[in-house]
């Protein structure tokens, strides 16, 4: 079964161990290149200037990898939520060996609300099962900071 999460993928996130964080991210095949749009509000500019196809992203088989993770979340999304917790605590632990901090980017390619997305039967999204792992992303989406909604206290993102 192929990954969900990349650790350490990209220059920002390898220099973001020098300071003690393992870093793991998700890339999908963004905008709608899939059929189905990861990334709503996005715009024609933004689909186009997208770094999708920055770096080893422009690769066939890193495209293939992108476009076969995003037909999962659309396809089994139970599924891919429980292989992402276990990815998500394996990423945890790799990082405590090390003595380090684990973060996890869960769009770097996306702009999916995973706050809103339980895991299994167990009520909670994947931010709030693993408390101690800091997530961030960005968004375009102005409604996911609506009044009276709380985004989990381990999860930072920025608009």
């Amino acid at each position: 079964m192929q990954k969900l999460l990349g650790i350490n993928t990209n220059y920002k996130t390898v220099k973001s161990e020098k300071v003690g964080v393992l870093t793991g991210i998700i890339y999908m095949a963004p905008y709608n290149l899939s059929g189905k749009n990861v990334c709503p509000a996005a715009s024609a500019g933004c689909a186009a200037a997208c770094l999708n196809t920055a770096g080893r992203g422009a690769m066939n088989v890193v495209q293939r990898a992108r476009l076969e993770k995003t037909n999962r979340f659309w396809d089994d999304r139970k599924q891919f939520m429980h292989d992402l917790a276990g990815e998500i605590g394996k990423l945890k632990r790799q990082a405590e060996a090390k003595g380090l901090k684990a973060a996890v980017r869960l769009n770097g390619t996306s702009d999916l609300p995973y706050e809103k997305y339980k895991v299994g039967d167990t009520g909670k999204n994947i931010m709030e099962l693993f408390p101690d792992v800091q997530f961030y992303d960005y968004t375009k989406l102005d409604n996911r900071f609506t009044k009276g909604q709380k985004l989990p206290d381990n999860y930072h993102l920025t608009f």
